[in-house]
């Protein structure tokens, strides 16, 4: 698959722990809403929870399964089971759907993707607003930062 304009495509995965920021409203990190199974991944001030702690799993070229650990110790994935435009990211038990494509941007910066349930179209992470509390949703590129976002490691914030 070619790139988009100014992007490139990862020659590698995101490996271990990181935070995932969002660039185009800077104050807003990927967030396990209530840190609950089954919950929504939402756009959040950054806290330093745990459920603000995503880690990346390689699973072969640029791809990464990934997942979250709540509070009480219990994972969840980040799971688009039936990815199509405007569905919701979730956390679930099992890692169906839970496997992303990587795509770098720029350095320091990327966009995650799958394909949707149709096969036709990579859908891409999309926060649509600075709200606490927004619902990440899966949606075709839109060539802008709402879909773009930083990953540093949990130290480095």
């Amino acid at each position: 698959m070619a790139a988009a304009p100014g992007e490139v495509h990862a020659h590698a995965a995101i490996v271990g722990e990181r935070i995932v920021m969002n660039t185009s409203y800077n104050d807003r990190v990927a967030d396990l809403m209530r840190g609950e199974v089954n919950s929504y991944i939402i756009g959040w001030s950054h806290n330093g929870g745990r459920n603000q702690v995503f880690n990346f799993v390689p699973q072969g070229g640029n791809t990464d399964k990934i997942s979250l650990t709540a509070a009480d110790g219990k994972v969840f994935y980040v799971a688009s089971p039936n990815p199509g435009s405007g569905s919701h990211l979730k956390a679930t038990v099992g890692g169906v759907g839970s496997v992303y494509t990587v795509v770098t941007h720029a350095p320091g910066q990327v966009k995650f993707s799958i394909l949707s349930s149709d096969g036709t179209a990579p859908l891409y992470w999309t926060l649509n607003s600075d709200n606490e509390g927004t619902k990440i949703t899966l949606e075709l590129d839109n060539g802008t930062a709402n879909q773009i976002w930083g990953v540093v490691e949990p130290d480095d914030n």
